[in-house]
């Protein structure tokens, strides 16, 4: 297969194999990755883990790390993006190169924390019968969309139709082993073909493998892992944090240490929600959710991981006052030296008021 002669990289073939792929040198993807190879490390039961293999082209990154690094070159990765620029296809290649060193493999996107012991996802990995992270909605839920209309046409193509489709599942976690060649041959087949006079949706990777195993046993990997996809800024915060204040330097006390990290989004305790629920009753729509996520970031816990990633609450009420109109805006934010709106109950923190309002007032007029 033309993916497996690209890697410049000899790699002897093993039982079984996490494999992730990282390019480029964004400090963020990195400590994502080696993250979540701690969380592997730290379930790890009796010693026992698979092969872990980066296809990287920064292989220095991981010196020292219990890896196995594959070389990248730029020639790979611009084979692997494809004619129609579409960077995701890079994955599906990723896979395909390595599943053939290994009888099972377990894909992992950086941003996937573990919480159980990897053996026990490879357990549920079998000829014929898939692994993928999470099911998320059925073609016929989305496929009057209007960003996905396009690729309404391509299926039809293949006979797909809202009554005969199919269900979609999230490729941050994909589970496959040495005889699925035929399954990424066919995927990115389907990624050429609808990419090919652009793309209105980012996800047609793992549609395309999604319908490449329609009919086929698919499994969810969600009860062994965290795929945190849709809350990155919270991770990259304790993340950044985690490394500032420990190193990257890999040791067994990097891999014990990684456990007083959260594996969840960083929530007040339930008292503090019931509490600001309350302060919120008379708020509704908008200027509720805004008030919820700044009073969410200031009654973080006494908990260093909680204070590194507080101020992305106030990011997410932030984002929500950059939807509405100048006027609304200035409503809310035009206040005597940074004092707390009236509109909204105050936070249980004096010293937060001004810090708060600060933060909110400069991203506004950045996006000036």
């Amino acid at each position: 297969m033309r993916f497996t002669d690209s890697l410049a990289t000899p790699v002897k073939k093993t039982r079984h194999q996490l494999l992730y792929l990282i390019y480029g040198n964004q400090d963020v993807y990195r400590r994502e990755a080696k993250f979540s190879i701690l969380t592997a490390l730290s379930h790890a039961k009796n010693g026992k883990l698979p092969s872990i293999r980066i296809l990287t082209d920064r292989p220095q990154d991981y010196a020292g790390w219990p890896v196995e690094t594959v070389m990248l070159t730029q020639e790979t990765l611009t084979l692997w993006q494809g004619e129609n620029g579409y960077h995701h296809r890079r994955k599906a290649c990723a896979i395909a190169a390595g599943l053939q060193h290994a009888e099972k493999t377990l894909f992992v996107d950086t941003d996937t924390l573990f919480t159980s012991d990897p053996n026990l996802i490879f357990n549920q990995i079998q000829p014929q019968h898939y692994l993928m992270d999470r099911f998320e909605y059925d073609w016929q839920d989305v496929c009057e969309r209007p960003d996905y209309v396009k690729l309404g046409g391509c299926l039809q193509a293949h006979g797909v139709s809202a009554d005969n489709g199919f269900k979609l599942y999230n490729s941050g976690l994909c589970g496959v082993t040495d005889r699925d060649s035929a399954l990424f041959e066919e995927s990115i087949t389907l990624i050429d073909e609808w990419t090919r006079d652009g793309f209105d949706i980012h996800t047609i990777e793992q549609i395309a493998l999604s319908f490449a195993m329609r009919d086929k046993p698919v499994h969810e990997a969600k009860k062994y892992i965290y795929h945190y996809f849709a809350e990155k800024r919270f991770f990259h915060a304790m993340q950044a944090y985690f490394f500032s204040q420990h190193g990257e330097r890999f040791s067994q006390e990097l891999v014990e240490l990684c456990q007083d990290v959260p594996r969840v989004k960083p929530f007040p305790s339930a008292w503090q929600r019931l509490k600001i629920k309350w302060k919120l009753r008379n708020q509704s729509g908008a200027l509720r959710k805004v008030g919820r996520d700044l009073l969410y970031g200031s009654a973080a816990p006494d908990h260093p991981y909680y204070t590194a990633c507080r101020h992305e609450w106030w990011e997410c009420a932030s984002r929500e006052i950059l939807r509405w109109d100048k006027a609304q805006q200035k409503k809310l934010l035009e206040t005597h030296q940074n004092a707390w709106p009236p509109q909204l109950p105050k936070p249980e923190k004096p010293e937060d008021e001004r810090i708060i309002m600060k933060y909110l007032k400069k991203r506004v007029e950045a996006a000036s």
